[in-house]
């Protein structure tokens, strides 16, 4: 089962601005080890994504698509984890809209 998602390059900014950055506190829980390695490589996609997008040239005529990600079921709930726990620090109101947007998303073709 995938989770597809769609987001528009404002979204996608949004959500790689709140990614931690390396190096991480080492943790001896095996539940966390493992999440952080499904993360990384779930981070890893969508930096890529925004770095390829930032590279694109745009004009003032071209309208901004909306980018397509398709994350396997496992990946998917772990962003949802993330996302829950990263809510309570503080930020803009459009880039806490744009995390529970997202949320919203993955929990709905979770379920």
């Amino acid at each position: 089962m995938k989770v597809n998602l769609k987001l528009s390059p404002s979204h996608l900014n949004a959500l790689v601005h709140h990614f931690p950055r390396p190096p991480y506190p080492p943790e001896k829980s095996r539940e966390i080890k493992v999440a952080r390695s499904v993360l990384d490589k779930v981070i890893i996609k969508f930096e890529k994504k925004q770095i390829e997008q930032s590279r694109q040239n745009s004009t003032l005529f071209t309208k901004p698509k909306k980018m397509s990600f398709s994350l396997e079921y496992f990946e998917g709930h772990y962003l949802e984890k993330f996302i829950l726990s990263v809510e309570d620090y503080p930020m803009s109101e459009y880039d806490r809209n744009v995390l529970r947007l997202i949320k919203t998303n993955i929990n709905q073709q979770l379920s």
